[in-house]
Order: C-alpha cells, then sequence, then structure tokens
C-alpha cells in the first residue's frame, strides 16, 4: 500500500458512508464520538499498513498498563472484550493494557491487587470502591511515580489523576426525567431505586442526581424506598421480591448498579414486565436481551471504546509529564430496543 489513506480504504474499514467520513476528517460539527474514534482508529491502522516502521517514532516508550476491575461479572466481559478489540490499536503506540478481573473481590482484595499491579505496570486504571484500603494504596501508586485513572466510578481526588466517565449525577437525572414524562399523568405514581452499595460513588451519585430532579421536576412521583441489591442477580432478586411483598404496586423502577437478571425475574414473577418502566446502565450480556424483550425500557451507558482510548491516553501523559485534566467527563449514551 503507497501514500495516504483513501476514502475507499476508509470506508470499507469503517462501513461508514463517504459524507459522515468527511464530517469526521474535517471536524465538522453533528459526528458522534464513537464515529469520530472508529475513523481516527481505521486511519491509524491503515497509516501502519503504509510504513510499519514509522508506526511508532523513534524513541517512543513502551508502556504496561493494567486495568482492575471490581464490578460485576457481565459488565466486566464486556469490557474485557472493548479492551480486546483495541489491542492491536494500543500495540501501534507502545502500549499494553491489561485486564484483571476483581469480581467479588473484597476493598482489602483490591487494595493488595493495587499494590501488586505498582509492582509490574506503569500505570493503573480502576473501577473501584471508594474506600480507605483502596485510596490509600492508589496513594502509595501515586507516590510510587505510576499513573492511576479511575473509570466510571470515582475515588476521593488525591488518589488518582483523573476520573474517566460520564456525570453520574446527571446521569441520575436523565432516568428521572424519563420516568417523570413516563408517569406525570399518574396521581401518586409508586417508584423505587435499586443500589448495590454507596462506596461506588456512581451508585451514590446517580441515586443523587435522581431524587433531585424527582423533587424538582415530578412532585407527583411517590419514591418508596431504595431496594439494596448488593451488585449481583441473586441478592438483587430477594431484595426486589421482599420489596414487592410488601407493596402493591411499582410503576418504576431506576436500578443504579447490576443484578438486573434479578431485579427482571422478580418483576416477571410478579407480573409486572411491561407494566413497571424500567431503567438501568450498561449494555452487556444481561441487558442487551432484557432491552430488546421489552424487560428494560432504557438503558443508560458510554462509549467503553471511547473510553478507554481516554485512560491509555492520559496514563501516558501522566508518565511523560504533560498536564492532565481532573475529570474527563464523555457523553451519555440512552438506548431503547430501536435504537440497540
Amino acid at each position: 500500500m503507497q501514500g495516504k489513506p483513501t476514502l475507499k480504504q476508509l470506508m470499507e474499514m469503517t462501513q461508514l458512508s463517504r459524507a459522515t467520513i468527511d464530517r469526521a476528517l474535517n471536524n465538522r460539527p453533528g459526528v458522534h464520538p464513537r464515529t469520530r474514534s472508529a475513523v481516527d482508529a481505521a486511519l491509524r491502522q491503515l497509516g501502519s499498513a503504509v510504513s510499519p516502521r514509522s508506526s511508532m517514532p523513534s524513541g517512543q516508550r513502551n508502556y504496561a498498563f493494567r486495568l482492575l476491575a471490581q464490578a460485576g461479572d457481565a459488565f466486566t466481559e464486556e469490557l474485557t472484550h472493548r479492551v480486546a478489540e483495541l489491542e492491536a490499536e494500543f500495540a501501534m503506540s507502545g502500549t499494553r493494557l491489561e485486564v484483571e478481573s476483581c469480581v467479588g473481590a473484597s476493598d482489602d482484595e483490591v487494595a493488595i491487587r493495587v499494590s501488586k499491579a505498582a509492582d509490574e505496570a506503569d500505570g493503573i486504571a480502576i473501577i473501584c470502591t471508594n474506600t480507605a484500603a483502596t485510596t490509600a494504596a492508589l496513594r502509595k501508586c501515586m507516590a510510587a511515580g505510576k499513573s492511576v485513572v479511575t473509570l466510571i466510578t470515582d475515588v476521593d481526588a488525591d488518589a488518582r489523576h483523573t476520573y474517566i466517565g460520564v456525570n453520574n449525577r446527571a446521569a441520575g437525572q436523565s432516568a428521572a426525567f424519563l420516568i417523570g414524562r413516563h408517569l406525570q399523568a399518574h396521581t401518586s405514581p409508586d417508584v423505587a431505586v435499586v443500589v448495590a452499595t454507596f462506596s461506588y460513588t456512581c451508585h451514590e451519585d446517580r441515586e443523587i442526581g435522581f431524587r433531585s430532579l424527582v423533587r424538582q421536576r415530578f412532585p407527583n412521583v411517590n419514591l418508596v424506598e431504595v431496594i439494596k441489591g448488593a451488585d449481583s442477580g441473586a441478592a438483587t432478586y430477594e431484595a426486589t421480591t421482599r420489596f414487592l411483598k410488601e407493596h402493591s404496586k411499582l410503576d418504576a423502577v431506576y436500578n443504579v448498579a447490576g443484578g438486573n437478571e434479578g431485579l427482571a425475574a422478580a418483576l416477571r414473577e410478579h407480573d409486572l414486565v411491561g407494566r413497571t418502566v424500567y431503567i438501568t446502565h450498561e449494555v452487556n450480556r444481561i441487558t442487551e436481551p432484557l432491552l430488546r424483550s421489552d424487560t428494560i425500557d432504557y438503558l443508560l451507558t458510554q462509549d467503553l471504546r471511547l473510553l478507554l482510548r481516554t485512560a491509555v491516553e492520559y496514563l501516558r501523559a501522566v508518565l511523560e509529564g504533560s498536564s492532565v485534566p481532573a475529570q474527563a467527563i464523555i457523553p451519555i449514551e440512552t438506548y431503547s430496543r430501536y435504537s440497540l
């Protein structure tokens, strides 16, 4: 292959139209961040095919980063899949990103894994609870000269260089707006919120954002209870079943956490599927079929590839002495079964 990548090559690689690629290349408005990222990735890949030896500047350092995911298993699987998709792209810039699942790990165990990662990697991206054990380990990691970014959910500001993810209070407000508009003609609809643990700042912020907008905009809505789901299907099923035995109706539910298979099963057993407005987060092997079957009405999520690219960019920037923002907020994406 000779010369610069052509529009035809970019169209074949991205499956985008000529007009869309032209808008992305010329930084015109109206281009979705995910589309722009896809075009940028194609440019890099085609550029490496033109001149493999020039894809990495002379003297550029190679970096090994570790992504620790103290999250649900379905989300961790989706995250791992997205990292694998970006492996070749990261390798072109001399970067390796390894995912370490911390599903079910205690906070103390996560802290131990952070310390181990600090010895083995150049920087750490992490999804974790905001607890004393974990933040202390992250501070030691930073003191040792390693870069640290948090993804999806944040920790104390002095325990990381940058937070990367959506504005979680705005995400909670988005859920409140959707539910409030669905139920605005009801006299006194009952709405519940499902939370795993407020140690996840994203759960706390989503719940705060949800409640604040409901109070401001939809005073007719009756917020009946916070259901503690513990971020697992079994625990969420049990908690929701107990709740439904005590309440005669449930007009809407907002799950800020995981455990959606359990929540869906409890709603199904009480004949509430299709009658209870159901909003939750993330597209994965659990939530996607529930959305397509009309069990879940809306999913709030973010572009994981954009999230990961930004994480790698900032992990490198810190090590190379560049300034990084305290927060890198990425867009909230909202899906129904018709837009997924």
